[in-house]
């Protein structure tokens, strides 16, 4: 069940757009690494979460200012940010959808670009391959890999209906990596640089989620 808080986030991640400035501009993804960055360091001031989600000290103002209003942060007197009970909650619902993340090399399918992976769980719908390499590439990213578990095997749509014969060494480390149950996704995005390629595989992760809860 999805409650009240987890809907409201998401309805402001989803419905609404970061403020335009001369700060380099934040994406929704931008706002979902920050409560994750804190679910798992529990304090951080503005200037470090700045450099580690690659925007402006303004746009971390700005989501600062949002999650402060949603109740989901609180500011302490030297201004390191910390989720509230209510953003804990919130924050490990989002988790039961994204599962975990992490880096992944996809070197054995010829890409050398840094690559990154969010497991999805839940999503019981079928995603348009292209649509979400469009929203991979409009938010940083060079292109996206969607990985369905099934029955025991990771088939790669249009690629490969078992990648453990044509891409072994990927194959084991999404297995070992990830804890899969049927019908799971693996997204998969690369790019030049690791934060663009999180970036834009968390975005299509958030819009497999928008789609989910409001369409």
């Amino acid at each position: 069940m999805v409650t009240a808080g987890f809907r409201a986030l998401m309805s402001n991640i989803c419905k609404s757009e970061a403020p335009k400035g001369p700060s380099p501009a934040y994406a929704a993804a931008h706002v979902v690494k920050f409560l994750l960055i804190l679910v798992a360091e529990e304090t951080m001031g503005r200037i470090t979460l700045a450099r580690r989600l690659g925007i402006g000290e303004g746009s971390v103002r700005t989501i600062i200012k949002r999650l402060l209003e949603m109740s989901l942060i609180s500011v302490d007197a030297v201004g390191g940010c910390n989720l509230t009970e209510t953003g804990l909650s919130v924050v490990s619902e989002l988790q039961e959808m994204i599962v975990s993340t992490s880096e992944v090399d996809l070197g054995e399918m010829g890409i050398a670009a840094p690559a990154f992976a969010t497991h999805l769980r839940g999503l019981a719908i079928a995603p348009s391959l292209t649509r979400l390499r469009d929203v991979a590439v409009r938010n940083g990213a060079e292109g996206m890999m969607v990985f369905e578990f099934t029955d025991g095997k990771i088939r790669l749509p249009l690629m490969s209906e078992d990648i453990s014969k044509d891409y072994p060494v990927i194959d084991a480390f999404i297995k070992s990596r990830f804890s899969l149950r049927n019908q799971d996704l693996i997204l998969v995005g690369f790019a030049q640089g690791s934060l663009a390629a999180e970036v834009g595989t968390l975005s299509v992760s958030l819009n497999l989620i928008c789609s989910l809860l409001y369409t």
